[in-house]
């Protein structure tokens, strides 16, 4: 079976809605959302999942971004790199910063230690070592931003597998993925 995307026509009762306010605020329904809204259930956990997170949010946008674009490369999403490409520049990452996050890398040691924490937590089931953790401790990322990284880490994850399962159109400017999955 092939899985498709919904339409504002074809959504259920939950997800139409949602649908048509992104329709409302952007002009269009991404793509993404159309994928994510086969379940309007699951299109709304996830989004107020994601705006509780960003209602108090530890992590910067950049931060943000660095870790959607290492997650979504090490998941082999390609509408997910290519759709934080776009928006990593729009949150001042550079062209050279998107790779190296798509790469698990980064010039600044801080945004190193998100992305590297935020890859481990994916490859460790959610467990760091000591050292990590002490790393984390001497860099003063509290406990509630570790939980952060591990949240946002997650719904990337989600979000990476629902476009891997649907294969949702790209509305960005495609990127290449690095780690061919």
């Amino acid at each position: 079976m092939k899985m498709v995307p919904v339409t504002i026509e074809t959504a259920d009762a939950l997800a139409g809605p949602v649908l048509q306010s992104f329709k409302d605020l952007y002009g269009i329904v991404p793509n993404f959302y159309g994928a994510l809204g086969i379940d309007g259930a699951t299109l709304k956990g996830y989004l107020a999942f994601e705006d509780a997170i960003q209602q108090v949010a530890l992590l910067t946008e950049r931060e943000q971004e660095l870790i959607s674009l290492a997650v979504a490369d090490i998941n082999g999403c390609h509408y997910c790199v290519s759709g934080h490409t776009y928006s990593g520049k729009k949150a001042g990452l550079t062209a050279e910063e998107c790779i190296l996050a798509q790469e698990g890398r980064a010039h600044d040691p801080l945004e190193q230690l998100v992305i590297s924490v935020a890859l481990n937590m994916m490859q460790n089931r959610g467990r760091l070592t000591q050292d990590e953790m002490l790393k984390l401790d001497e860099h003063g990322i509290s406990q509630a931003k570790i939980v952060q990284i591990m949240a946002w880490t997650a719904i990337n994850c989600f979000s990476n597998w629902i476009n891997n399962l649907v294969q949702p159109k790209i509305d960005f400017p495609k990127v290449t993925l690095i780690n061919k999955v």
